[in-house]
């Protein structure tokens, strides 16, 4: 009786070890994230640091969809829209690492001068910088429930003008890091 338990008890475990994102993830799954930025090449406080997404499960693991971005500072904004395309590699664990990369516009309203260490322009420098940002990432999900991941990711971004601020003045490419949250229905 100890052995049929046992061996009860170790296949139960097996499949409630089998991993809830394989079941999320698979072609038809909608994804809704929200997320916000490290960047610690920053220095001026932002007041709001938010990117969301849509997507859909075009085959098992692969997702396609939409994204905005928006992070406001009391001198600088900056927006962000465009499509995104990520493939999960679904494994036997609630742990899903995945690659993505993305196309989009973003638009920076910046006021030099303000929020950095150097002085890098004046207040005529003020202006708008338009841009195709193209960005690669890769992170990792993380499943609490079968509907609900935590997510962490390291993009990098490569523009076609200055659209990030950073303490020494305007770039045309950075990285940051992402945590986030994802709802799958």
């Amino acid at each position: 009786m100890k052995k049929t338990t046992l061996a009860l008890g170790l296949a139960m475990a097996s499949v409630s070890a089998f991993s809830q994102a394989a079941v999320m993830l698979e072609q038809g799954t909608q994804e809704v994230s929200v997320q916000g930025n490290l960047n610690l090449d920053y220095s001026d406080d932002y007041l709001l640091v938010l990117d969301s997404s849509y997507g859909y499960f075009i085959t098992d693991d692969w997702e396609i969809g939409g994204g905005l971005g928006i992070n406001m500072s009391e001198h600088n904004k900056r927006f962000e829209f465009g499509a995104f395309t990520e493939y999960n590699f679904t494994n036997s664990t609630d742990f899903v690492p995945y690659v993505g990369a993305a196309a989009q516009f973003a638009t920076l309203d910046y006021k030099s001068g303000h929020g950095f260490d150097g002085d890098w322009g004046s207040e005529k420098d003020d202006g708008t910088n338009n841009a195709l940002n193209f960005k690669m990432a890769l992170g990792l999900k993380y499943f609490v429930n079968p509907n609900v991941a935590l997510s962490a990711e390291v993009n990098y971004n490569i523009a076609t003008d200055d659209v990030n601020v950073t303490k020494d003045g305007l770039e045309d490419s950075f990285t940051n890091i992402v945590f986030g949250t994802r709802f799958y229905f």
